[in-house]
């Protein structure tokens, strides 16, 4: 009989964020990354090469196109694959955040005199209140070679409510980056001292990013910052 093969989940680190893992080897790494701390903060490092590397990968030999094929259509699917690289590494970058931050995405605030959180350490803050909610919202952002970190914390809001943050891009794109249950105590509020802090993250620059709006699932604005 054979002994079985132990494999190492911790040299897959650099292939999973290139994406040329398998996908059941993807699967099972990604289950390994949600209770290793080691890997997930190795898998943040690789945010500065991983651009580097991709266009690299690019100036290999490309495998030879059927000479019928529309150019439109290439560039289409070059612009595709360009894009799907960077969705994976997006999801992967959002994943160790929150792995390096803690066990979940959402954790309460208490308030003065609390140790520093991700909003009050980032690089920039954004802050409103909405006067017609009363909710308000601090925005903190750090930018990184992929884009951006968001942390967002907010008050005086009440539940039952489904919410989610999107982010308003200076194209007019949008992206939702996290997503929250309030419960009927609310956050921030007078049932319910402690705020609520939220990460996330986005491909767009601190520079391209407009303003920050927190919504409901059914659409109601709570608060919106300017970027």
């Amino acid at each position: 009989m054979t002994a079985a093969h132990h494999h190492d989940p911790h040299v897959d680190v650099g292939a999973y964020a290139l994406g040329v893992l398998d996908e059941a080897d993807a699967e099972r790494f990604e289950r390994h990354l949600a209770v290793c701390g080691r890997c997930a903060a190795r898998l943040e490092e690789f945010g500065a090469l991983v651009p580097v590397l991709a266009e690299l990968g690019q100036a290999g030999v490309p495998e030879p196109p059927d000479a019928g094929l529309p150019d439109r259509l290439l560039a289409r699917v070059a612009q595709h694959r360009r894009a799907g690289r960077r969705r994976r590494w997006l999801t992967a970058v959002s994943a160790a955040l929150l792995i390096v931050a803690g066990p979940t995405a959402a954790v309460l605030v208490a308030g003065e005199g609390a140790p520093p959180t991700a909003v009050s350490t980032a690089a920039v803050r954004h802050a409103a209140t909405d006067p017609r909610t009363g909710v308000s919202a601090v925005v903190g952002v750090t930018g990184f070679p992929w884009g951006s970190r968001i942390d967002l914390r907010l008050s005086g809001v009440y539940g039952p409510l489904t919410c989610r943050l999107v982010v308003v891009g200076r194209d007019g794109g949008r992206e939702t980056v996290a997503n929250w249950r309030v419960p009927p105590a609310g956050y921030g509020t007078d049932d319910q001292r402690r705020s609520l802090e939220v990460s996330g993250a986005t491909t767009m620059t601190p520079a391209g990013i407009a303003r920050f709006t927190v919504v409901t699932d059914q659409g109601r604005e709570l608060v919106s910052v300017a970027g």
